[in-house]
C-alpha cells in the first residue's frame, strides 16, 4: 500500500482513522500523537513551546500516557522480534500483519499472566538481558495546525490542565 519509507504521519493522513475520528469527536474522543504528528481535533500533540503551567501540565500529562505506549510496543518486539526491524520484517499484507500483531499482544498477555521471563538476544557480556531500548519521537516537517486544531487543544488543556 506504501511502499518504501513514508513518513507514519503520511500514513495517517491516508487511512480511514481521520473519517473514524471525525465520527467520534462528537464523543471527544482523542488519539495521542508525538511532535512528528501535526495537531489535529482528534489527536493531539505536545505544545512545542508551553508558555503557561497548564501547557506543562498536559504535556507532562501527555508524555507519561505515550510512554506506556511506548514501552508496551518496545515490550512487544524485545519478545517477538518480528515485531523489531532488527528480527526482519513483515512481508504479508497489512492485513495479514494485523493479525500478526493481534497474536502476538493476546500472546504477551499469556505471557504476562503465567509470569514468564522476557528474555533478549546475549547481552556484551554473553549474558540474557531484558532490556528494551526507548522510542524518541521524531520532529516532523508537516506543515502548521489549522487554527481550529489548536484551538481544540487549548480546550482541552483549560478544561482538564488549569
Amino acid at each position: 500500500m506504501f511502499p518504501g519509507s513514508v513518513h507514519d504521519a503520511y500514513i495517517l493522513r491516508n487511512s480511514s482513522i481521520p473519517y473514524m475520528m471525525g465520527q467520534l469527536q462528537r464523543r471527544r474522543v482523542w488519539l495521542l500523537g508525538d511532535s512528528s504528528y501535526p495537531n489535529l481535533s482528534w489527536l493531539l500533540t505536545p505544545v512545542r513551546n508551553p508558555r503557561t503551567r497548564a501547557e506543562e501540565r498536559y504535556n507532562e500529562a501527555h508524555g507519561r500516557t505515550r510512554r506506556v505506549i511506548v514501552r508496551t510496543f518496545g515490550l512487544l518486539k524485545a519478545r517477538f522480534r518480528c515485531l523489531h526491524m532488527t528480527g526482519g520484517s513483515l512481508l504479508y499484507s497489512p492485513k495479514k500483519v494485523c493479525q500478526i500483531i493481534i497474536a502476538c499482544s493476546m500472546l504477551h498477555n499469556l505471557a504476562l499472566r503465567r509470569q514468564v521471563p522476557f528474555l533478549q538476544e546475549d547481552g556484551p557480556d554473553g549474558s540474557v538481558v531484558a532490556a528494551v531500548e526507548p522510542v524518541e519521537p521524531v520532529d516532523s516537517d508537516e506543515e502548521e495546525a489549522e487554527e481550529e486544531d489548536i484551538d481544540n487543544r487549548e480546550s482541552v488543556i483549560q478544561q482538564y490542565f488549569q
